[in-house]
Formats: C-alpha cells, structure tokens, sequence
C-alpha cells in the first residue's frame, strides 16, 4: 500500500544537449534543434505512457521554446491532467542574465504556456537551479508575474553550480508571500545530501532513494523528485570526446530509467506540486 504522503513528481522538459550546454563544452555538429525536438517527441511518449501505467499526474516543467516548437506535447500533457509549470523561455542559469533579460524570457514562457493550454501557469523551477544566493533577486520577478511557488533552490552546499546551503530544507513561504518547494535532500553525519532525482537518482542505487524518500515522509515530509524525458524515453544522444567522467555523470542508468522510474512510482505516492502543496494547506490559488 502506497504511503499517505503525497511527493511532487516533476519533470524538466528539455533536451540533452540543451540541458547541458552550460555544463561543458559541446561541438556545434550535435546542437541540431529539429534532432532535439524529435527527441523531446518520443521520450515524452514513454514518460505520458508511464505515468498513465501508474495512473499519476505530475507537474511538467516546460521550457517556453519547447511549447513554442512543440505545442502538440504541452497540449497534451494538459489533456492527460498533468500540471503545466515553466522551466524559463531557454535552458540557460539566471544568474548569467540580468533581472530585465530574466523578466522577458519568465514572461514569453508564460505567455505562450498559458495560451496553448487555457490554464494559469503558476509554478517555475530555474534552469540548472540557477536561483542561488547571486539571483534571489528572480524571487521578486516571479512574485510580480503572478507564479504562486518556485522549485528552483536545492538546500545544499556541495555543487559547483547550484545550491543554497542553509536556506530551509522542506517546504515553505518566502517573506515576499511566494512559496518554495525545495528539491529534496537527506542529512547524513550532519550534511546535507541531495538525493531528489535527475542524476541522483541514476547515480544511486535505486533503494537509496526509496529509503530516503521513505524516511522523509514518515516524518510526514513531502518530497520533490525530478528527471528529465532523456533519462526515461529511449533517445539520448551520444557526444564523443567526453571524458570518462562525464560519460558517467551524464549517461550511466539512461537505458534503465523507464523500469527504475516504475519501480520507484509503484512504491510511493506521487502527484503534482499543486496537489503537495494543498495537503500542506500552502496552496491560496483556484
């Protein structure tokens, strides 16, 4: 029997190249946006087909050029009753863009989510978690263009890129009335450990991440898992010149993510941010 702790399944709409041009270098013969999109296209079917086979709705974070290119895939993640939210216009951190720059970009993606579906957009999550303590400033530019809750800080220290290591660790409000929904971390000898998805979650083996979630909600903390479509669907690119290291980071458990994704979702309770958040009694909008 599933626990009653509902945690918020989401997923970070974008493709692998994208998703990781900012993280190191990649040659110009791989950055094809009509491949990309193709790929977008059929790793959402398995991820739409996976979560209909656990009968779960999920919040989709989409990025503002995919619901442009991609109408069909953001309409029908609305159809299926799946919470449509904003990833930003491009994959790229908020901390390389200026607050006017960030503005633009949060609004188009709104903008264009909004029409596709008819339904408010009102949760974000930052490209890379790139809301860290040199862009808090992107808290306030959400408050101002209506999102009710941003999932974009991860409450840990140990990344190179992201991460605010003493902010709150679980869900809560932020003085300027916008809630946050961290993505979730474990303490182990006194640090904090992300174990919240994405890699982590490739990464682990599959039952430190049932264990963690397990223990969180016993405390009756919920919690926020993520993964991208690459790591569930059968298309990820493959880049030479990768270093060992790399290719690990960004490629081990890919083919197995589909049957370890089900597992994970067969054991625990899931639903989308919005869903967390009423259990919570966080939730003021409709």
């Amino acid at each position: 029997m599933r626990p009653e702790i509902v945690n918020c399944l989401s997923i970070d709409v974008e493709g692998f190249v994208e998703s990781n041009r900012e993280s190191f270098p990649i040659d110009s013969k791989y950055v094809d946006q009509k491949r990309e999109n193709e790929e977008i296209e059929t790793n959402m079917e398995a991820v739409f087909r996976l979560l209909s086979e656990c009968n779960i709705k999920a919040t989709f974070f989409f990025l503002g050029r995919v619901a442009r290119d991609l109408p069909n895939v953001v309409k029908q993640a609305a159809s299926l009753g799946h919470e449509i939210a904003s990833h930003n216009f491009e994959h790229r951190r908020i901390f390389g863009l200026g607050p006017l720059e960030f503005k633009e970009q949060l609004k188009a993606s709104k903008d264009f989510l909004q029409s596709l579906t008819g339904l408010p957009v009102y949760g974000f999550r930052a490209p890379d978690f790139s809301i860290t303590q040199a862009s808090l400033w992107a808290l306030d530019i959400l408050k101002e263009l209506g999102f009710a809750y941003d999932s974009s800080i991860y409450p840990i220290g140990l990344h190179d890129v992201y991460g605010i290591e003493n902010t709150p660790r679980f869900i809560h409000r932020l003085p300027n009335g916008l809630v946050e929904f961290p993505l979730s971390t474990l303490e182990f000898f006194g640090r904090r450990l992300p174990f919240g998805g994405g890699g982590y979650f490739r990464l682990y083996p599959l039952f430190v991440t049932h264990q963690a979630l397990r223990a969180q909600n016993r405390r009756r903390r919920p919690c926020m898992f993520y993964i991208h479509p690459y790591e569930v669907g059968p298309v990820i690119p493959k880049l030479a010149g990768l270093s060992r290291l790399r290719r690990f980071r960004h490629y081990y458990n890919c083919g197995t993510g589909y049957d370890r994704l089900k597992r994970l979702l067969e054991r625990h309770r899931f639903g989308t941010a919005i869903e967390v958040l009423k259990q919570n009694n966080l939730w003021e909008g409709n």
